[in-house]
């Protein structure tokens, strides 16, 4: 993969309409202070559609191979909480000063502030006790999987903590994602091949509730469940080569039986 930030820049100043961010930056990747300047920067080279993913990190392998230190899940995570209150100090504040116990800020200046009045959050994860209490203090955007129940389940959790830090819980758009493979198979010479492409290619999350679906009407079915459950908005995962086919049957043909199922 392309280093994330640098190419998110490029097709902001190629793009004049689509947000742009991360599912996400891992916390451990990069000094959250630097991280602050550079979604910033991309909020003003898009004037003003940048989001910032942020998660705890999980690709151990990846860590070691690049000889960076791989903590504790409980210490990514308190990373984590730690970070996305730095970022916020930054991105908000005109002088910000901040003792963590990993990291520290001493009237710091992080100028010019974005272009949004408020550039969102995105938080990664479905832990439900700390990453989404992290969420409920300063997500704008929560990310989540699993099943109708077990998202429901964690918006459920999310609005409670929501409700113990006192944070308006409307205030916060969960979101979730599907994996659309709507390539109609009679253009498909090979279908054995075609399937293996697209098991390889998502072989990386190996999640049930994750399986790429194949009809419209099985798309449209399992966004209106995650709808009820609590979804309000959906990313779709798609890796290049991209399948320009299932994008314009998503836009053409799920869409609108989606909207009118919901409505």
């Amino acid at each position: 993969m392309f280093e994330a930030w640098e190419l998110l820049a490029a097709w902001g100043a190629l793009t004049s309409r689509v947000r742009l961010g991360t599912l996400v930056t891992g916390v451990t990747y990069r000094h959250p202070p630097v991280l602050a300047k550079m979604v910033t920067t991309l909020d003003h080279v898009t004037n003003g559609r940048a989001v910032l993913g942020l998660g705890g990190a999980w690709h151990e392998g990846e860590h070691a191979m690049y000889g960076l230190r791989f903590p504790t899940t409980a210490g990514r995570l308190a990373r984590l909480d730690e970070a996305a209150r730095v970022i916020r100090l930054l991105l908000d504040e005109p002088v910000a000063s901040f003792e963590g116990k990993h990291y520290q800020l001493t009237n710091a200046v992080a100028e010019p502030k974005p272009v949004q009045k408020r550039l969102p959050i995105l938080i990664g994860g479905g832990g439900v006790r700390k990453t989404l209490r992290t969420t409920a203090r300063y997500a704008d955007y929560w990310h989540g999987h699993g099943t109708p129940e077990v998202y429901g389940h964690k918006v459920d959790v999310l609005r409670q903590h929501c409700a113990e830090v006192g944070r308006d819980f409307s205030a916060i758009t969960p979101l979730t994602s599907v994996r659309p493979d709507l390539v109609l198979r009679d253009r498909v010479s090979d279908v054995e091949a075609q399937l293996d492409r697209v098991k390889a290619r998502f072989r990386m999350a190996e999640r049930p509730a994750m399986n790429p679906i194949h009809t419209v009407d099985a798309l449209v079915e399992q966004c209106v469940a995650l709808w009820r459950a609590g979804a309000r908005g959906f990313i779709l995962y798609f890796m290049a080569p991209f399948d320009h086919e299932t994008i314009e049957r998503v836009a053409t043909e799920v869409r609108p039986k989606f909207e009118e199922a919901i409505a």
